[in-house]
């Protein structure tokens, strides 16, 4: 039986090993941290007891290898599935304007969505169905060097349709600007959410935190098809010797005893281990801060699971019933800010869109992962490395190699199936 060594817990990390696993190879995981779950985790506040994820994140129907490895370890119940694509926006003083698409079949569901989006004007529906009539037939190489904003500016999307349906939807999807974001990318992300189907475009959210709903049961799965997890345990140095790995140097041991090695960590992470003769196509990521701020209020009459809030910095508020959980996306401009005034500015932007009132919270928890995507920018698409490197038994993974994905949950599981399939082909 063949052996791996899988390094790194999290998506990427998780799916590569339950895959191995589900096909007979022999697996051992090493995590640098105490925990599973890399970027995406959770734990319990110590105030509250309230499990909280570090970030959160939402699925959607056309994560077709993430819903393949939430299915393989066990995991899907662990999800709740919209039948249609159902997204409640938000204008000032609780102006909501459904984004539904639960009548008639689809395609014409997703036509009378948009067609009944009361936060546009008539002629502005028109202008976005438009865009994706043009969308169906359009080339990547006519999107060659050109960014969002330059391609909704081509597409004479004006700037009504851009706060309320475009910047939520790049914000969503890709983690940044639209000035910032490749149109390439964008365009192809659309395809897969419009064009493949009903369920494509449905959102999915984790019906627990994050460490249960996937983390455990990858961990059970693993163990149980005679994988071994290691936590808290640190890779050095690769030792390299005729275009072979044949050592791993960690904090704690020497390992020798696999045929193939793994790599399912941050490009951050991969550069500070040591090694000789490993040549890698590096690309310099820039990083785009995510903000995530969980408030505790003394009552909640909030009826739906999530708003997104237009033209609002706060992008999404989710509804955990116990607290809600703010996303601020492409959230730079807010590093050098303090708690305090971050917070003041979800308690106010609260109160303008869903009339909280700020007395009514009673704690609070912001949590800020200032790497938490890589910018999806022309340049960068054309610099991410594949899964093979010029060491034979060598294999990347991670959301940032090319899979043709921006820095998603999809794209690093992605890379843990496309290592998995490099490693079966040899």
């Amino acid at each position: 039986m063949k052996k791996v060594l899988v390094i790194g817990g999290g998506f990427a990390g998780l799916s590569a090993a339950s895959f191995l696993a589900a096909n007979n190879y022999q697996v051992e995981l090493i995590e640098s941290s105490p925990k599973l779950g890399g970027r995406a985790y959770s734990f319990s506040d110590s105030k509250t007891q309230t499990e909280i994820d570090n970030g959160q994140h939402i699925l959607m129907g056309c994560y077709n290898h993430t819903i393949d490895f939430l299915k393989l370890i066990g995991a899907e119940e662990n999800l709740i599935s919209q039948r249609n694509l159902n997204v409640n926006f938000v204008e000032k003083k609780n102006q909501i304007h459904p984004l539904s698409a639960d009548r008639f079949f689809y395609p014409f569901n997703l036509l009378i969505s948009i067609l009944k989006y009361s936060a546009l004007k008539f002629s502005e529906r028109i202008l976005i169905l438009k865009f994706f009539l043009k969308l169906f037939f359009q080339h990547k190489s006519d999107l060659l060097d050109l960014s969002v904003s330059d391609w909704l500016d081509k597409q004479m999307q004006n700037e009504n349709t851009k706060k309320a349906f475009w910047n939520i939807l790049v914000a969503g999807a890709l983690n940044c600007s639209a000035e910032k974001a490749s149109a390439q990318m964008f365009a192809d992300i659309l395809k897969e959410i419009f064009f493949r189907g009903n369920f494509s475009s449905t959102i999915i959210l984790p019906k627990y935190g994050l460490s249960e709903t996937y983390c455990e049961p990858a961990m059970k799965f693993i163990n149980k098809h005679s994988g071994l997890i290691h936590l808290s345990e640190t890779v050095q140095e690769l030792i390299i010797e005729n275009d072979r790995i044949t050592k791993v140097v960690t904090n704690k041991r020497n390992i020798t005893d696999f045929d193939f090695v793994i790599t399912a960590i941050p490009l951050f992470a991969l550069q500070k281990i040591k090694s000789s003769s490993l040549q890698l196509q590096i690309p310099e990521l820039e990083y785009s801060t995510i903000l995530t701020i969980h408030l505790w209020l003394k009552e909640n009459n909030l009826g739906k699971a999530f708003y997104g809030l237009i033209d609002s910095p706060v992008h999404w508020v989710f509804n955990k019933q116990s607290h809600l959980t703010l996303v601020i996306s492409d959230a730079d401009y807010l590093n050098g800010k303090s708690k305090e005034e971050i917070l003041d500015l979800a308690a106010s932007e609260l109160e303008k869109f869903l009339l909280i009132p700020k007395d009514l919270i009673t704690h609070h928890k912001i949590l800020k992962e200032k790497r938490a995507a890589f910018i999806p920018s022309n340049r960068i698409n054309s610099e991410r490395p594949s899964t093979i490197t010029n060491i034979k038994n060598l294999f990347l993974a991670g959301d940032w190699i090319d899979t043709g994905l921006p820095s998603t949950i999809e794209s690093a599981v992605k890379s843990g199936k496309i290592a998995c399939v490099a490693i079966e082909g040899h």
